[in-house]
Order: structure tokens, then C-alpha cells, then sequence
């Protein structure tokens, strides 16, 4: 007998002052910014235990915190996605439906993940879920002087084997990347290619590489610049945009989202179970 499984896929979150040039007190007691960046784990755990719900103004939803110890939380998140149907007397009724969702966060400082069940019949995309949680916890965390930016996190092959399908013919990268404050994805990084980013205060950033019009970029593993934003940004730190000569579309390693995969034997375990298996696979 075959056993079901369900796919979890995986987005990295990092958390940022919304302004590192903000002088006076931050928020109750912290008045430096180098603070606010060692108690943002904190203050995320914190924001979370203030919501009652994952809400926004576009879909009816459901939220139970099923789990939360340390800094790992478990949520199942149901959508209201009532069903129509005709009956034989000729009659239209709505059939109440709440598909869900499970949801895993694991706050630490060093990890800062997401892990949702793909379930198409209650989100479109997993990536919905993660905007529906981090716009809820927008003002929370605002209160804080904080920001919750998300990438989805992606197999580091991904980028180097477009890279060998398309030799010959890429003509520009575009490399995006969130302002590093995750030490041990962000390692590789060229040092001023960090601090630049925090010097001015920036978000995002962006990077773009562009070979002459008659001519198409040479893509190596040994250049270590290209391979660090590579890294980075498949660990998710951001995106590439490749410009292949003769597609129309630029191919986004963002959208080949890095996933695992929990047996729904092993989900229907207590919500401590679930818990342990996930933080297990998404080590």
C-alpha cells in the first residue's frame, strides 16, 4: 500500500530595524539599534503571542496555535472556502468549508524559517500563507521598530544548472538580495558588499550584470562574488533573474521553491510529535 505524504515548502525570513539611523529609544528600554538586533527573535516571539488570528481583508480565516515551546511554534490555519451546490428540489445552498494548513515557525536566530503545507484547496500558493502571517504581524512588529522580510528558500543547484542548460546564451543577472543580518547564511558575502548595504540603510538590493548585446555573460563557479550571491540568495536571501537569449520570460530561481515531505501518517501524531518531525527535516 502506498503512503501519502504532504509537501512542506520552505521560506527563510529576516528580521530588520526599519531605520538604522533612528536615534533616541527604540522601543521600552532599547535605545540602540545593535540592541534592537540582538532582541529581535524576541520581540517576533513576542509579536506572535499577540495575535489571535492570521487575517487580512481579502479572505475569511481560522488560526490555532497547536504548539509553541522555545522558540518553535505550529499553527493550523483554515481559509473559508464555502461550497455551492444545486439540491434535486432546485435549490442553490452554501456548504460551510474550511480547509487548512499547517504551519511551522522556528524562530531561532540562526535558522528564522517557515514550513507550510502545500493544500491548494485552502491557499493558492504557500507563499500566500507567509505574506498572510508577516502582513499581520506588520504593525506588531512596526511597534517594535521592526520588519519581517521573506524569500522562499531554494536547492543552491538550482541557479548552476540553469546556468549549464542556458552556457552560451545568458545575457544579464539580476541579483536581489535583503540586507544580511543572518551571520551564518550571509558568511560568504563579500564584508563591503555588506556594510554597504547597512550604510545606506537599505532593504533590498540589487545587482545587475549585463553582457554587450553581441555577446553573452561567462558564468564560473570559481568566481567567488557570483558564487556567494548564489549562496546567499538560494538559502533565502533573495533572487536571481537570468536573461536567456531567445525566452522572452527571465527564468527566477525563486519560483523552484526547496521543499520536504511529512508521511500523513506522521501528521495525524500529537502536535508535539509533529512538531519534533518537522524541526528534524528543516535542520
Amino acid at each position: 500500500m502506498k503512503t501519502t505524504a504532504s509537501q512542506f515548502e520552505l521560506y527563510r525570513y529576516q528580521l530588520l530595524p526599519i531605520d538604522r539611523f533612528l536615534q533616541g529609544d527604540l522601543w521600552s528600554g532599547i535605545s540602540s539599534i545593535e540592541e534592537l538586533i540582538s532582541k529581535k527573535n524576541e520581540l517576533f516571539s513576542s509579536a506572535l503571542s499577540e495575535v489571535d488570528h492570521f487575517a487580512n481583508s481579502k479572505i475569511e480565516t481560522a488560526t490555532k496555535c497547536l504548539y509553541s515551546k522555545n522558540d518553535f511554534f505550529l499553527f493550523r490555519i483554515a481559509a473559508n472556502r464555502s461550497l455551492h451546490r444545486e439540491t434535486k428540489e432546485f435549490k442553490e445552498e452554501y456548504i460551510d468549508n474550511w480547509p487548512s494548513v499547517l504551519v511551522a515557525i522556528w524562530n531561532n536566530p540562526e535558522i528564522q524559517m517557515f514550513a507550510i503545507q502545500r493544500r491548494t484547496t485552502a491557499f493558492s500558493s504557500t507563499e500566500a500563507v507567509v505574506k498572510l502571517i508577516l502582513e499581520t504581524l506588520r504593525s506588531p512588529l512596526s511597534n517594535f521598530h521592526l520588519r519581517a522580510i521573506h524569500e522562499p528558500i531554494v536547492e543552491r543547484k538550482v541557479f548552476w544548472d540553469i546556468v549549464e542548460k542556458y552556457e552560451g546564451k545568458i545575457k544579464k543577472l539580476e541579483f536581489e538580495f535583503i540586507t544580511p543580518n543572518m551571520a551564518n547564511i550571509s558568511g560568504n558575502l563579500p564584508e563591503n558588499l555588506k556594510e554597504f548595504a547597512k550604510a545606506t540603510n537599505s532593504v533590498k538590493n540589487k545587482i545587475d550584470i549585463e553582457s554587450d548585446s553581441e555577446s553573452n555573460l561567462h558564468i564560473e563557479k570559481n568566481n567567488s562574488t557570483i558564487s556567494a550571491l548564489s549562496d546567499y540568495t538560494s538559502d533565502g536571501g533573495g533572487n536571481i533573474a537570468i536573461k536567456v537569449s531567445g525566452l522572452s520570460k527571465k527564468i527566477n530561481t525563486s519560483k523552484t521553491v526547496k521543499h520536504i515531505e511529512i508521511s500523513e501518517m506522521e501528521l495525524q501524531g500529537t502536535a508535539e510529535e509533529v512538531a519534533d518531525i518537522l524541526k528534524e527535516i528543516m535542520r
